[in-house]
């Protein structure tokens, strides 16, 4: 009996640890992936300067003008920051 209640808290123990593991390494996983869809939504300033570049050797028409004006603008604006 006593190598039953022996072998049976080790294995309690064993999966209390390994529970706690895994949830620290989703913990972590999470983080990085935030992190990672963050990054993915911010342009870089390589990024910044060739969509600025692209858009002044580009011809717009009459309509699109403002659009593209406001567009160029707060790219320029966060190319500044």
């Amino acid at each position: 009996m006593d190598l039953y209640r022996s072998s049976r808290r080790i294995i309690i123990i064993y999966q209390n640890l390994k529970n706690k593991v895994m949830g620290l390494l989703d913990k972590q996983k999470t983080k990085q992936s935030k992190q990672t869809a963050a990054q993915l939504m911010q342009l870089t300033p390589d990024e910044l300067k060739y969509l600025i570049t692209l858009i002044g050797n580009s011809e717009f028409k009459g309509v699109d003008l403002q659009v593209v004006y406001s567009i160029t603008a707060k790219l320029q604006n966060q190319l500044k920051k």
